[in-house]
C-alpha cells in the first residue's frame, strides 16, 4: 500500500520537475507564510531546541486532540519515504521547483488521507526550504509522542534471536525498571555479542553481554599488579 503510494506520488514530482503550476494551483506566498502551528495547545513534555525541533514542536503544538492521527500519518509519510527512495530524493532534493514539491505533497497526502495540518506543514517546509529536514522532524515529533504517551522504547540486542518465552522475560523484568511508563520492545540480534544482552531503555544503556565482560576482564588481567 506504501509502496504504491509512494511510486505514484513519484512520479508526480518526476513529471512536475520542470513544468510550472498554473496560478490557480500555486500557493502563493503570502499564504504559506500565513500559516500558523502555534495553536493554542500544551508544549511538549520535552525540549529538543534544534531547528528541526522547533518545527516538530509547531506541529505538536497545533496537533491538539488530533495527535494520534498526525502522528500516524507521518509515520506512514516516513515509509513511503524508506520504501521509495525516488520519492525520498524528490523531497529532499533543492532543485526541484517549489511549486512541483507542494503539489507532490498534496498528491501522496490525498491518497493517504493524511490530517490538513500536516498539509499545512509540509507546504511550510517547503516554502521555507526546510523540506530537506522533514525525516529528522518526524523522528523528533516520534520522540515528543511517546514521552506525551507515557511509550519508552527498549531496544534488546542478543547474540542469537530469542525465543519468545525469553522475550517475555526480558520484557518483564524491564517492565520493574519502567516505573509505568509502556515499554516498546524491539528485538536485534548482534553476533559480536556472543552471549548475553545489551538492553537500551530511554537514556539508560544495561550492557550484560559476554562480550563485554570478556573486555572487562583484559582489562583487569593486565593492568599492573599493586
Amino acid at each position: 500500500m506504501l509502496r504504491l503510494a509512494a511510486r505514484s506520488c513519484f512520479h508526480v514530482a518526476h513529471s512536475l520537475r520542470s513544468v510550472p503550476l498554473s496560478p490557480a494551483v500555486r500557493p502563493s506566498a503570502s499564504v504559506l507564510a500565513s500559516r500558523s502551528f502555534a495553536a493554542a495547545s500544551q508544549k511538549p513534555k520535552m525540549e529538543d531546541g534544534t531547528l528541526e525541533g522547533r518545527y516538530a514542536t509547531a506541529l505538536f503544538m497545533a496537533s491538539k486532540d488530533k495527535l494520534d492521527k498526525v502522528y500516524g500519518d507521518l509515520t506512514a509519510l516516513r515509509g513511503m519515504m524508506a520504501e521509495s527512495q525516488e520519492l525520498k530524493l524528490a523531497i529532499e532534493t533543492p532543485g526541484i521547483q517549489p511549486e512541483s514539491k507542494v503539489a507532490a505533497f498534496e498528491a501522496i497526502c490525498g491518497k493517504a488521507s493524511m490530517d490538513g495540518s500536516v498539509v499545512n506543514f509540509l507546504k511550510v517546509l517547503v516554502e521555507n526550504k526546510r523540506a530537506h529536514l522533514l525525516s529528522r522532524m518526524i523522528d523528533i515529533f516520534e520522540n515528543f509522542y511517546r514521552a506525551e504517551k507515557g511509550l519508552v522504547l527498549c531496544k534488546v540486542t542478543s547474540a542469537a534471536p530469542l525465543s519468545s518465552a525469553q522475550q517475555d522475560q526480558v520484557k518483564a523484568a524491564m517492565q520493574k525498571r519502567a516505573q509505568g511508563s509502556t515499554l516498546i520492545m524491539e528485538y536485534n540480534t548482534n553476533p559480536a555479542l556472543l552471549g548475553g544482552l545489551v538492553v537500551k531503555m530511554g537514556e539508560a544503556v544495561l550492557d550484560n553481554s559476554v562480550s563485554t565482560r570478556l573486555e572487562r576482564l583484559q582489562t583487569q588481567l593486565l593492568a599492573p599488579v599493586a
